[in-house]
């Protein structure tokens, strides 16, 4: 808001200080050109309201300057607590079930790959929250370069994590889906050992 109102501000002051400054070099130069009497003390006059407008000029970039960096920051800080809190609410919402039987389990294992293609996205956001943090901090010494370091820091460790929940699932339900296959396929041959041994019994034995 205050960086709105001061574009504002800046734009009303640029446009109507420049009209006067113009205004006035103009007369002071029509007063020199005629040979006023006073055309010295015109002249100093002149170069110094030149002097003063280029000041205030300056000032007004200068504090240009200081509300963009001041909404750098403050974006930063949201932006960091925002992709902080979506990370951890993912971590969170990381399931521990495994599944009871081969069709749970693969069902459950694509259930994972679409909750970690989700995940993925997240990666833009926390690599722009690692970029304006690296940025900003190039900017701040001290304190605020040390809280840009630490906002940026948790949410890596969060983004970690949350990356390495997803991968030990992963790697969890494939050995889930691995064992119920395995079982299903042992209990497949066990059947077929079982009717192969009934027909060997079932056939006349030789006299």
């Amino acid at each position: 808001l205050l960086r709105d109102k001061f574009r504002e501000f800046s734009r009303d002051t640029g446009g109507l200080g420049q009209e006067r400054v113009d205004a006035a070099n103009a007369a002071a130069a029509a007063l020199i050109a005629g040979g006023h009497p006073e055309r010295a003390a015109v002249a100093q006059w002149q170069a110094g309201l030149n002097e003063a407008w280029a000041e205030l000029l300056e000032l007004v970039a200068t504090r240009a300057q200081e509300l963009a960096a001041a909404h750098d920051l403050q974006r930063f800080r949201r932006d960091a607590r925002q992709v902080l809190a979506q990370l951890r609410a993912k971590a969170r919402q990381v399931p521990e079930e495994l599944g009871r039987d081969l069709r749970a389990a693969e069902g459950l294992e694509r259930q994972h790959r679409a909750f970690e293609h989700d995940v993925q996205a997240l990666s833009a956001q926390v690599t722009a929250v690692q970029e304006a943090a690296g940025r900003l901090a190039a900017a701040y010494a001290g304190p605020r370069a040390e809280e840009l370091r630490a906002q940026e820091g948790a949410v890596a460790a969060a983004w970690a994590e949350l990356r390495g929940r997803c991968q030990r699932r992963r790697r969890l339900l494939g050995d889930s889906v691995e064992q119920f296959r395995f079982l299903r396929a042992a209990r497949d041959l066990r059947l077929w050992m079982d009717g192969v041994h009934l027909q060997l019994q079932a056939r006349e034995r030789p006299r």
